[in-house]
């Protein structure tokens, strides 16, 4: 099935003209109280894809520095098109620095992931901080996860988000 109208994504309301609706944002931020119970409290942050703040939502108790850390999670993961993981593990196999790519928004900590459109278009950044790294990356992914196995509005849809491995 076709699922361009025009220049547009029709993506069925979840990523519209190749940007984030504001149905796949509030589907995140109502997912991450179910996924973050039982642990310590988070901050989300999802940019668009021109790396601006798209929503932010940080737990009552969240230290506020993870506020600015979950936004360059966002960030970096967007920009680089892969998770704040696999982006440090870049970084360490070709010897290379954050300074090397002149952003200083960039972060190699992990709970960063880049958010795909179903034609494989980075369309934004999702960042989660509070926790340990490895646990904040872990949120992240089933964050991913309500978008991608979420259908957007109608069970015989596409999800909200595709992944990578999704387009191909």
């Amino acid at each position: 099935m076709d699922r361009r109208k025009g220049n547009a994504l029709s993506f069925w309301g979840a990523v519209m003209k190749d940007i984030l609706s504001t149905q796949t944002l509030l589907t995140v931020l109502n997912g991450l109280e179910a996924e973050a119970r039982g642990g310590a409290p988070v901050c989300l942050a999802i940019v668009n894809r021109s790396g601006r703040l798209a929503a932010l939502l940080a737990q009552d108790g969240t230290p506020e520095r993870a506020i600015p850390i979950a936004q360059s999670k966002a960030y970096t993961a967007l920009r680089m098109e892969s998770s704040t993981r696999d982006f440090h593990e870049r970084l360490l196999r070709e010897r290379l620095s954050l300074a090397d790519f002149c952003d200083s928004a960039f972060t190699t900590l992990e709970g960063g992931i880049p958010l795909f459109d179903e034609n494989g278009k980075c369309v934004g950044g999702l960042g989660i901080s509070g926790r340990k790294p490895t646990e904040d990356g872990e949120l992240a992914e089933r964050l991913r996860r309500i978008l991608t196995d979420a259908p957007g509005g109608d069970p015989s849809g596409p999800a909200l988000i595709e992944t990578p491995s999704a387009k191909d």
